[in-house]
């Protein structure tokens, strides 16, 4: 290998390996078919598009949705309008762009988000920024907890995966706004309007956004940085005001009655550290997280040492303790709503927020072992150069690639492109797309009031979230039928074995 070039080659070959991935993925999306809560949400919007072919009535429509949810069942104003949007409103066919919305957001405010820290707050050569980026990506992307609420079910993605990516892009704008003085009214207005939409959103989106506006208004102001502090506090006022109308809406009140178990503050703040430290080293841990932190050192290192003097990394010990909080801390609404932890699309962000503080803690610790342990002047030179380092990333990528194996032979659902491939292969993806679009022909030809179809027979991992039941009255079937605009809807087993 070429000297000077090894990093910029790592960082092509993470690229390469990451759109390999992504692509039977991506290909999957094709049998994508909406399902439960898309209808329910939706259908305003739905019929507005059938019945007049205007984006301004579909757009009338979701607004109609969100006022409708705010006073009878949520407040989360932002997530309902996007949910009232998801793409099978203009056709069937386009609930196949869902995957590519879904990683697509992830992909760019994970890029955005990186890009503002690795490139112009470190300094750190591109090929870091991008090794790094894409080995965050493709552990998200392959390791996701819930993979079909992250990628494939529109309603559950767009109330989380959606507001977790605003959130990503506000963070570094917010940054981008205190630390540089070009663009300020641009991106004053622009951090306003995305800190509505996250004021708007779930709650442990919105409640991780409220700690670190605190935090970060409250270390300006320590540091006495007059000029930035108000910058920050115009978007934190919207912010606010935005959380506010979430959390005041009647239809929260609506919601939690039927909530059987509620642990009050206290005990629900008490519960969150405890399923933070259970989810994160017994439930989700596994030989995927080290070889995550093994793959990102000598990247970070680099980093580190891009940074040079510009950081002094005090008290890195506070700094983890302030991570285990801040992750601790989106355990709660959930907790405190419901009395439980949470669900797939739930963790889905909070291991997406953890692999984040992953990074930020090594970061940080390897920072302060580089100041206070004197390494600069045994550290020139580019690690990334250096044979050892390379047979040591080879050496991880070789060990992925058996474990994988190992693990994909015993579980084909372990990874998402796995998945995906095996769903591909074995025709099971093509089945559950024929049956979805043999339903959708029989809702669109049949004019009847009442109508009944099979309920489906394939179950592909990732594409099979939730169907009707027998029963008209159920609340799935009542949604599907608002949609199509039908009196009942009722399903049908069929004798095939799944």
């Amino acid at each position: 290998m070429k000297k000077g070039n090894a990093g910029a080659k790592i960082s092509i070959f993470l690229v390469v390996l990451f759109l390999a991935g992504l692509i039977p993925v991506l290909l999957l999306g094709r049998y994508d078919y909406p399902c439960a809560d898309d209808f329910g949400f939706s259908a305003y919007s739905h019929i507005a598009w059938e019945e007049t072919r205007s984006v301004y009535q579909v757009l009338k429509g979701a607004c109609h949705t969100v006022a409708e949810r705010w006073i009878g069942w949520q407040g989360t104003f932002s997530s309902i309008f996007v949910m009232a949007l998801q793409p099978a409103i203009w056709g069937e066919g386009a609930y196949c762009l869902v995957p590519w919305i879904m990683i697509g957001s992830m992909c760019a405010s994970t890029l955005f988000l990186l890009s503002v820290l690795f490139l112009r707050i470190i300094r750190a050569p591109k090929s870091v920024f991008v090794s790094v980026s894409m080995i965050y990506l493709i552990f998200a992307l392959q390791c996701m907890i819930d993979k079909t609420q992250g990628f494939f079910w529109f309603n559950g993605a767009a109330h989380y995966m959606v507001p977790h990516s605003v959130a990503l892009v506000l963070i570094g704008v917010l940054f981008l706004l205190v630390t540089e003085e070009s663009r300020r009214p641009f991106r004053l207005i622009l951090s306003c309007f995305l800190a509505v939409f996250v004021g708007g959103s779930n709650y442990i989106t919105a409640l991780l956004a409220a700690v670190l506006f605190a935090g970060g208004l409250f270390a300006l102001l320590a540091g006495r940085k007059k000029k930035e502090s108000a910058l920050l506090a115009l978007p934190f006022f919207f912010f606010l005001a935005a959380f506010a109308l979430n959390v005041l809406a009647p239809g929260n009140a609506v919601r939690q009655e039927t909530m059987t178990y509620r642990p009050g503050i206290v005990k629900s703040i008490l519960l969150s550290f405890y399923y933070c430290v259970e989810y994160v080293s017994e439930t989700w841990f596994d030989w995927t997280y080290l070889l995550f932190v093994l793959a990102l050192l000598p990247f970070l290192w680099e980093a580190v040492k891009a940074a040079d003097s510009r950081f002094s990394y005090p008290c890195p010990l506070l700094v983890l303790a302030g991570s285990y909080c801040l992750l601790s801390a989106m355990f709660t609404p959930s907790l405190f709503a419901t009395g439980i932890a949470g669900g797939g699309r739930i963790f889905n962000i909070i291991f997406l927020d953890f692999l984040l503080l992953i990074i930020a803690n090594l970061f940080y610790g390897m920072g302060w072992l580089y100041r206070h342990g004197h390494l600069s002047e045994s550290s020139r030179g580019s690690c990334l150069e250096r044979r050892n380092t390379q047979l040591y990333l080879g050496g991880i990528l070789l060990l992925a690639g058996f474990i994988g194996i190992l693990y994909t032979a015993v579980n084909p659902d372990f990874f998402t492109s796995a998945s995906a491939c095996h769903s591909l292969l074995t025709g099971e993806a093509a089945a559950y797309g024929r049956e979805g679009e043999q339903r959708t022909l029989t809702l669109r030809k049949d004019e009847g009031d009442s109508i009944s179809l099979e309920r489906f027979a394939t179950h592909p991992y990732l594409l099979f979230f939730s169907d009707i039941e027998e029963s008209p009255d159920d609340w799935k079937n009542r949604a599907m039928a608002k949609y199509y605009q039908k009196n009942y809807i009722s399903g049908i087993v069929t004798d095939i074995t799944e």
